[in-house]
Formats: structure tokens, C-alpha cells, sequence
């Protein structure tokens, strides 16, 4: 594949986004045609003739015979691996073909960094000849939003259905019975508008000769004053949690950060080593979530607060590397090239030229990591992690809506009063 001289890429660069943009091409028309096989296939031929085999009236042998030979159910849609290969095959090829071309959408995103131009009429060529990659892309959207509706199984009329909306209301009520002081009278305004819009339905309904909705019954019993010391105790856990787990992260992550920054590891062997070793770290452990670790942690050294912190510190840690090696890889690169040309040792530029270009946003990327480990305390908390999630989770198993609704108002403070606080913070230091 070829991307077009007359886009703007350093020569240097562009065989290697050549070949990236090709890469992409296949990948994608190969997804593309796997993903388009399962919707026209499983989702609607398979569909139709399990129609045909399974009726109860006159079922037909020869849609029988299809789906025993196919071995595909509707309800679980997949393909055999040597289907998906054939497939997948099939869409590489076409892939190859339309990024050979050098017009495909894989090619648009290999050189889209460098496309800005001065020049009108190279700004008119490039926008032509991009025409079919904007078109391209346009496809795999919507191929992937046709694709999620299925998977996902969205259904616009359970939305709309009167029995879970109805528990959903009644479920809505308990909950608001929870929230400290102002529970009842909240739970009362809710009920009497819930009540309302029923009375409305009712008299719609009954125009058509339709049963009657149930009214909303539900009896508020407000949570007990001595609830909240447990509570608060649990909540003051997570915070403490989130705190230890930010405090003993940031220390490690600054350290590595400088070895995940690719410009400041171009120029050694060995450097180069440790940015794919920490960058290998970085990626293994900010791919598996918090609440995975927690459940790791707690087999190891037990259910409790300890085991979520360590697992909120080992996520922490690689988030913070990636946010801190970006904000390194944004420097301006003259203060480093001046105590370059003195001769200076990497320890040397990499404290007295990149740290202070980097200090703020690593002030502020730390806030906001603390902010949402405070998030995270709640759920790991689910899984044996200590804090609060872990009492939150009791009480939902115990159907005890009411406790639920004060946790749940609890945790809406903090987190409330953390976004406050850092927002306030991350303003005053920049």
C-alpha cells in the first residue's frame, strides 16, 4: 500500500504507516465480514428456518436436517473456528485489496497526524481522495452499532414494560426512605407522585376496557440513628483504603514513568529494555480491574481492607505511569537538548528539564486518581475488599432497600465532596 505523496509524512515514517495502514485494512474488513456473516446468518437465515423446523403444526425436515448440520442455535449465536478463519480469510483479502488501492480507511488513520496543509488545492486533493476511507469508516460504525444492538440485546419495549417499571418504582420508594433526615418526607412526595401518574393510567386504561395498576403501597420504616455509626465507620474505612492505596502508588509510578517515556528511552539499548518491560507491566495490570485484583488479594492474604488496598495500589500504579509518561512525552524537548549539549547525565535532565514541565499535571492526574479510588474502595469492597461495599452488598442480599438507599446516599456524599475537593485543588495549582 501506498499512501499518496502529496500528504504531508516525513519520509522516515511513512513505509512504517504504510504498513500499519495495510495492517489495519485487514483487520478491519476481516471484522467486518465475520461480524456481517453472524448478523445475516445467525441473527436472520438461522432464524427463519429454525421457524420452519421447530413449528409445532408442521415442522419441515429439511430445516431440521439445516440445523443439525449447522449446529447453530439463534439464541447463542457462534461459528465453528474453521468458519470464523474462512471468514475472517475472506475479509483479510478483500482488505489487502482496498488497502493496496491506498485509499482505504486503514491508510486514512496511518497518516491522519499529518495531514494538515497550507495548500488549498493539496487540501482539496487530500479531502477527494479520502472520500471512500470516510465512507469506509462510516460502514464499520455502523456495522459495529447494528452488531452491539443485537449482542447487547436492546429491547425498547422492555423499557416501556408496566411490571418492571412498577418494581422499579417501588424499589425507587425504599430506597429513598434510606436518605438521612430527609427520608420520609422524600419517600412521601415520590409515593404521592407515583400514585398520581397510576390514577392517570388507570382512567386511560379503563377507557379501553383494561385492568387496573396496582397502587403504590410501600411503608417507609427509616433507617435506625444507630445504623449510621456502623455506616460511617465502613465509609471512613474506604477513604482511608483510597487513601493508603494512592500513597504508597505514586512514589513507584513517578519512578517509572520516566522509563515508559519513549523520549527519554530512544537513545540506549538498555533503556529501551526497561520502556517495553514497564510498559509490558503497565499494560498486564491496568487490563485486569481492581475488583479482579481484590479477589486475588483477598485469597491471598485474606478477606479485609488490606487486600484492597494492595489491589487499588497495583491498578493505581499503571494508570498513574500511563498519565505520567504522556504528560513526559508533551515536554518541550529544548530544555532537555540544552543540558544535552552540556553534557549532563540522564538523571541529570530528566529532574532539572522534564520535572518541572510536569510537576502541575502530576499534582493534578494524582488528585484525580485519588478521587477515583474513593469510587473504587465501593466496589472492590463487593468482593471482600473492605470499606463500605462490603456492608452495601450484605444488606442488598438481605433485600434491606431502606439500609441500601442510606449507603448508597452516603457514598453519593463523599464522592460528591471529593469532586468538589479536587476540583478546587486542580484549579488553585494550575
Amino acid at each position: 500500500m501506498r499512501i499518496p505523496s502529496f500528504v504531508p509524512l516525513v519520509e522516515s515514517e511513512r513505509r512504517k504507516r504504510e504498513l500499519v495502514g495495510l495492517l489495519a485494512e485487514v483487520f478491519l474488513w476481516a471484522y467486518s465480514v465475520v461480524v456481517l456473516g453472524r448478523l445475516i446468518f445467525a441473527q436472520l437465515i438461522m432464524v427463519w428456518i429454525e421457524d420452519f423446523a421447530f413449528d409445532e403444526k408442521n415442522p419441515a425436515a429439511w430445516a431440521k436436517q439445516i440445523v443439525d448440520l449447522t449446529g447453530i442455535d439463534s439464541r447463542y449465536p457462534g461459528f465453528a473456528w474453521s468458519t470464523l478463519g474462512l471468514l475472517a480469510l475472506v475479509g483479510g483479502f478483500i482488505g489487502l485489496a482496498v488497502g493496496i488501492s491506498g485509499r482505504g480507511f486503514g491508510s486514512w488513520i496511518a497518516s491522519i497526524s499529518k495531514i494538515q496543509v497550507n495548500n488549498p488545492e493539496d487540501s482539496l486533493r487530500i479531502h477527494k481522495h479520502w472520500a471512500y476511507a470516510r465512507k469506509e469508516g462510516v460502514w464499520f460504525l455502523l456495522l459495529t452499532i447494528a452488531s452491539g444492538w443485537i449482542v447487547t440485546k436492546v429491547s425498547l419495549v422492555k423499557l416501556s414494560e408496566i411490571d418492571g417499571l412498577q418494581s422499579m418504582g417501588r424499589l425507587i420508594l425504599q430506597l429513598s426512605c434510606g436518605v438521612p433526615l430527609l427520608g420520609a418526607p422524600i419517600f412521601e412526595v415520590l409515593q404521592a407522585l407515583l400514585n398520581g401518574v397510576v390514577y392517570l393510567l388507570n382512567a386511560f386504561r379503563s377507557i379501553f376496557g383494561m385492568n387496573p395498576l396496582e397502587w403504590f403501597e410501600v411503608v417507609c420504616v427509616p433507617t435506625e440513628a444507630q445504623y449510621y455509626s456502623t455506616a460511617l465507620s465502613k465509609l471512613s474505612e474506604s477513604i482511608y483504603l483510597a487513601f493508603m492505596a494512592t500513597f504508597f502508588a505514586v512514589p513507584v509510578a513517578f519512578v517509572l514513568a520516566f522509563f515508559a517515556a519513549r523520549n527519554l528511552t530512544r537513545y540506549s539499548p538498555i533503556l529501551r529494555g526497561a520502556y517495553m518491560l514497564v510498559r509490558i507491566y503497565m499494560n498486564v495490570t491496568r487490563s485486569i480491574e481492581p475488583i479482579i485484583w481484590a479477589i486475588l488479594f483477598s485469597v491471598w492474604i485474606g478477606i479485609g481492607p488490606f487486600a484492597g488496598s494492595i489491589a487499588l495500589m497495583i491498578h493505581s500504579i499503571s494508570s498513574l505511569v500511563k498519565q505520567y509518561s504522556e504528560a513526559i512525552e508533551s515536554v518541550d524537548p529544548g530544555p532537555i537538548e540544552a543540558l544535552e549539549a552540556t553534557g549532563a547525565n540522564r538523571i541529570a535532565i530528566a529532574w532539572f528539564a522534564v520535572v518541572p514541565q510536569v510537576i502541575l499535571p502530576y499534582l493534578a492526574f494524582t488528585i484525580y486518581r485519588w478521587d477515583i479510588n474513593v469510587r473504587m474502595a465501593t466496589v472492590i469492597g463487593l468482593v471482600g475488599g473492605g470499606g463500605i461495599g462490603g456492608l452495601l452488598i450484605q444488606e442488598q442480599g438481605l433485600s434491606h432497600w431502606t439500609q441500601v438507599g442510606t449507603i448508597a446516599f452516603l457514598i453519593f456524599l463523599v464522592v460528591w465532596g471529593m469532586d468538589f475537593l479536587s476540583a478546587r485543588i486542580r484549579e488553585a495549582i494550575q
